[in-house]
């Protein structure tokens, strides 16, 4: 099986100095393997590499990478078939991830896996969205 490797050239993906992000960490924003297109979690910074000052903004923004990241692979939001979400301080923005999801991820629903975790990559950082999506050739 051959494996396809997806990095979006997306000002969102852009690390301090103008690279890429994913070439400074060494990682593949998806890869697609056959019909399934694996992404990358996705954080909720700012387009200008920024933390949110609320939990439903980084949510929103995770949302919103994610999507880019999809659909650089030739995939999208409505062929998800997999959803994890990790959580810092769950029970502040669970509701709010609840609420936002729904703006992104219409039925039929992928299954979904709620995780909380002590942390992130970056201190301020609150949630992580993981998703495996179906997208035949």
């Amino acid at each position: 099986m051959t494996k396809i490797t997806t990095n979006p050239d997306h000002p969102a993906f852009k690390a301090a100095d103008g690279s890429s992000i994913f070439d400074k960490f060494g990682y593949s924003a998806a890869v697609r393997a056959g019909d399934f297109v694996y992404a990358a979690g996705q954080i909720g910074l700012n387009p200008d590499g920024t933390i949110p000052e609320t939990d439903a903004e980084q949510i929103r923004n995770a949302f919103d990478r994610l999507k880019i990241v999809l659909e650089a692979a030739g995939s999208s939001l409505d062929d998800v078939v997999e959803l994890i979400t990790y959580h810092v301080g769950i029970k502040n923005n669970l509701a709010d991830c609840v609420a936002i999801k729904a703006d992104y991820i219409k039925a039929p629903f992928p299954t979904w896996t709620i995780l909380e975790v002590a942390g992130l990559a970056r201190s301020e950082l609150v949630i992580e969205i993981k998703a495996t999506a179906y997208t035949p050739k």
